[in-house]
């Protein structure tokens, strides 16, 4: 490297001479003064370049050599101390272990909810089918039940003989001679179901019924058929309240005045009458009855203060029906009556027309 000798003048006496180590460069020199640039060193690279001279190229590559030390520092992440500067600052080893660790623990439990989350849509999911599935199964059980019942229907109403309508009813042998008694004093007349109209579920004394409102084929009125659902799996229709079985005619009834007791299917409510020897208000509780596809009326007298009143009462005061309250009563006449209508209430058979054990 070519370097400048000592000079004798004035600025050596003042002790500015290059040492050995120190980077010699030449400055132009103004044709207008002395070297106002002496203390000036070089900002960028490329004016450097464009100044140097070529005999300089050596001084050159020793500092791009120290430029290239900086740069390897600075990829391996240290730092060279520069007087009056700060050093690069690193992070302790236990704080990058404990960071990692979180992260492991933040990744685990987000796995762990994505996990559940899947699990639960996936449960819900089989749910959800399993429930569609059993839909499907009780529709289809209810469309089987239903072809089932309009099939048996069909051929209770058809009947042609009393034995053969019997096959389809409930209790048939103790309705049986009720039947033939019946169809004694009433033709047997089979008709043809047009479609069932209604198909209502009903519970009566704890047994499972159910009510149809069927359309038949010439005829302009519905009828209604009470079905029980019967524990061995085949519905048998309700025979006595499909034609409101009495024990005999209510003209009948009027005209002989029997002493025994006897059931009767009546529509009830409460009325004021009292007459005859039911006249005592205090008593008895007065009752209107009525009767289906019948004009004829009486009134019955229940004993007041008894269970069967206060029952009885309490159930007609509900309301129902314009005629009153469909109930199965026990009734009688008294002995040497002089009233026509009155009659004694014995029992509450029943507070509807069906008969369950």
């Amino acid at each position: 490297m070519r370097r400048r000798a000592p000079s004798s003048g004035p600025d050596s006496e003042k002790g500015i001479i290059p040492s050995a180590d120190d980077e010699v460069v030449r400055l132009p020199v103004s044709e207008s003064g002395p070297l106002e640039h002496l203390d000036v060193m070089p900002a960028a690279h490329s004016e450097r370049v464009a100044r140097l001279q070529p005999d300089q190229e050596m001084d050159l590559l020793e500092e791009e050599g120290e430029e290239n030390l900086d740069a390897v520092a600075a990829e391996l992440g240290v730092a060279w101390d520069s007087e009056g500067g700060a050093g690069e600052k690193t992070t302790p080893m236990g704080w990058l272990a404990l960071i990692a660790i979180l992260l492991l623990i933040v990744g685990g439990w987000a796995l762990a909810k994505l996990g559940k989350g899947s699990a639960h849509y996936d449960s819900e999911a089989r749910r959800v089918l399993s429930e569609r599935d059993q839909e499907e199964q009780e529709l289809e059980a209810a469309r089987v039940h239903y072809d089932h019942v309009e099939t048996l229907a069909k051929r209770y109403l058809g009947a042609e003989t009393v034995e053969e309508k019997a096959s389809y009813v409930r209790q048939g042998e103790r309705v049986l001679p009720l039947m033939q008694e019946f169809y004694q004093r009433r033709l047997l007349k089979p008709v043809r179901l047009e479609s069932i109209k209604q198909y209502r579920e009903r519970t009566v004394g704890g047994y499972s019924f159910f009510l149809l409102e069927v359309a038949l084929i010439g005829e302009n009125l519905t009828k209604f058929l009470f079905v029980e659902d019967c524990v061995d799996g085949q519905p048998r229709f309700d025979w006595e309240s499909q034609v409101s079985y009495q024990p005999m005619e209510i003209s009948d009834y009027l005209d002989q005045k029997p002493v025994e007791a006897l059931d009767f299917r009546v529509y009830a409510s409460l009325d004021n009458f009292y007459g005859y020897e039911f006249a005592d208000e205090d008593r008895y509780r007065c009752l209107k009855i009525t009767f289906r596809d019948d004009e004829e009326f009486l009134f019955g007298y229940i004993l007041r203060g008894s269970a069967e009143e206060r029952g009885l009462t309490a159930y007609l005061e509900k309301g129902g029906t314009k005629q009153g309250q469909p109930v199965l009563l026990r009734l009688r006449f008294l002995p040497n009556t002089k009233s026509r209508r009155s009659v004694l209430v014995e029992k509450v058979v029943s507070p509807y027309w069906v008969l369950v054990e």
